[in-house]
């Protein structure tokens, strides 16, 4: 579960709140999409309830660690490690440290990278760094499902990849959600992801929610009903799928 009540943030040199009175309530394994323009208060929000940012007001309550994938690579892994020894290090979160740990994890690694079906397993032992963007944001991905967190934060997780890899990790992350029942909220700026996953949808604008779209109904919207409610609180104009 997870609830904010009020929560307020500002920045210095921005004059209006980024977020503003946000309160939102989360039951467990609901998955929320969350919309809107840049600059609305999407990453900040989701950035308040993973604790890298602190709120100027208001409260919030979680019920489990909350995992966090973002749009910036380079902060969802260690670049002086391997990509086994990435995962694994998210792996042993959940359990007492210990001294020798990477060949008990590789092949229970290789088996969940291989769910992705792109073929990473092949570099298991090469260095993190020397991976694409695209490939680390899966990695980062990867291990956020495999870090035990009861509460999952996805901030355009798919951004770095070409459209068929963004597919695939759509549907990994999608299968991983439903397995573990995570709580989750996913940022994204395609409405027809918007509409085809999660069973909510809310929107910001100015950072309040205007928004809030639950399961019953958001079955039924297609793209065009977004867009048109996108619109009446925007000037900035999205296309299908997410273009700009």
């Amino acid at each position: 579960m997870l609830e904010l009540k009020q929560i307020t943030k500002s920045f210095p040199g921005i004059f209006e709140p980024v977020l503003n009175g946000i309160s939102l309530r989360l039951a467990v394994g609901e998955f929320c999409v969350v919309i809107g323009a840049n600059g609305s208060g999407k990453s900040t929000l989701l950035k308040i309830i993973s604790g890298e940012y602190l709120a100027d007001s208001g409260e919030i309550t979680r019920q489990g660690a909350v995992c966090e994938v973002g749009q910036d690579v380079n902060k969802g892994t260690v670049s002086s490690l391997t990509l086994l020894e990435n995962v694994a290090l998210s792996q042993i979160r959940k359990e007492k440290p210990k001294f020798a740990f990477y060949n008990r994890f590789k092949q229970d690694i290789i088996k969940e990278i291989k769910k992705i079906g792109i073929g990473l397993e092949k570099l298991i032992n090469q260095p993190i760094s020397s991976l694409s963007g695209g490939q680390r944001q899966i990695i980062a991905t990867l291990m956020a499902f495999n870090s035990g967190g009861q509460i999952l934060a996805l901030d355009e997780h798919t951004s770095a990849l070409d459209p068929k890899m963004q597919i695939m990790l759509m549907e990994y992350s999608v299968k991983s959600i439903m397995e573990q029942n995570l709580t989750t909220l996913m940022i994204t700026h395609k409405m027809d992801d918007a509409i085809k996953y999660g069973n909510r949808l809310i929107m910001l604008n100015k950072g309040k929610i205007v928004v809030d779209i639950k399961e019953s109904e958001k079955s039924k919207l297609k793209t065009q009903d977004l867009l048109e409610m996108f619109h009446k609180y925007e000037d900035q104009v999205l296309l299908p799928g997410g273009t700009k």
